[in-house]
């Protein structure tokens, strides 16, 4: 079984991995793809302490790890570790049950063919924030972007395949579709445009990216994850609720329905494994906007709620 989340971001975002329902039921047969951001290569220097507990405990596990990369990597490390042909395609082998699917490379994962291609800008650090000297080696490399190169070796393998795929993982998504998320906050690139031309010219059943950090179906073939864990080929919206693991964060808007009526509200607290006498499923405080009612603060529980909205 393949699996697939976001962002881990290192230490900082790897206890969704950790037991819970999911993870708990995996086998050595099954893999779970991290969207981007994977961060346990990371130190500039050379492999620290925690780097290698962490990738130590991933190495241990059932299931083996996958990764695209994302704009949070040390560059120079991640592309120094060998590199070995895989299931069709070129990885670097950061550990041998964790792997670093190479830009551009399609796979045959369980008779899946899935196209892999990493890279975004950053948003919080390096040219974005004009600190480029700063960070530059240290916390920020430009190789977050594609190159050239590696954008049309992805163009190349698509037409061996007759630009047909079952999968895309990328970290962010088509120019088009992150303008809708980010109401043009983000700006196009080079790699987001050549994502677009992926989008526009390929055939595939579903595209999963992380990046964002929110857990929504942008349409019913495009899916951001960041802190659910799903089966591959799945969706947020049909996707199984998870103790400890909600699908939705704090400051999400939702639509929810109560008593038949669909209402509108800001997430203010999330309680991942219930409440004091509820422990079937996630619940959520949320702030109706709409003040009239009599309780404009209502807790539901996960299944409530309907969609994530873009709508602030």
């Amino acid at each position: 079984m393949i699996y697939v989340t976001g962002d881990i971001h290192g230490s900082i975002d790897i206890r969704k991995l950790m037991e819970n329902d999911i993870t708990k039921q995996m086998t050595k047969d099954d893999y779970v793809i991290i969207c981007g951001d994977f961060g346990l290569v990371w130190n500039f220097k050379r492999e620290d302490r925690k780097e290698r507990k962490w990738l130590k405990w991933l190495n241990e596990q059932p299931w083996t790890t996958l990764f695209a990369d994302g704009n949070h990597e040390c560059f120079p490390r991640l592309n120094s570790f060998p590199v070995k042909e895989w299931h069709g395609g070129l990885v670097h082998e950061i550990r041998p049950k964790v792997l670093h699917m190479m830009r551009g490379e399609i796979f045959d994962i369980e008779g899946n063919k899935i196209l892999f291609m990493g890279g975004a800008a950053s948003h919080d650090r390096g040219p974005a924030v004009g600190d480029t000297k700063a960070v530059m080696g240290k916390f920020w490399w430009p190789e977050e972007m594609p190159n050239e190169d590696e954008m049309r070796h992805a163009f190349q393998n698509l037409a061996k395949h007759d630009n047909k795929v079952d999968y895309i993982i990328t970290h962010c998504l088509p120019s088009n579709l992150q303008f809708f998320v980010k109401k043009g906050q983000y700006h196009a690139d080079a790699i987001t445009h050549c994502l677009e031309a992926i989008y526009q010219g390929v055939e595939f059943k579903h595209w999963y990216c992380g990046h964002y950090h929110y857990n929504i179906d942008v349409n019913d073939r495009v899916t951001i994850i960041f802190s659910r864990i799903i089966k591959l080929g799945k969706t947020i919206a049909d996707s199984e609720t998870m103790m400890g693991v909600p699908k939705y964060m704090k400051h999400d808007t939702v639509l929810i329905k109560i008593d038949e009526e669909i209402l509108m509200g800001k997430i203010t607290q999330v309680m991942p494994w219930g409440t004091m006498f509820k422990h079937d499923e996630p619940y959520y405080d949320i702030d109706l906007f709409d003040k009239s009612r009599e309780k404009p603060v209502v807790t539901i529980k996960e299944t409530q709620i309907l969609e994530k909205s873009l709508a602030e």
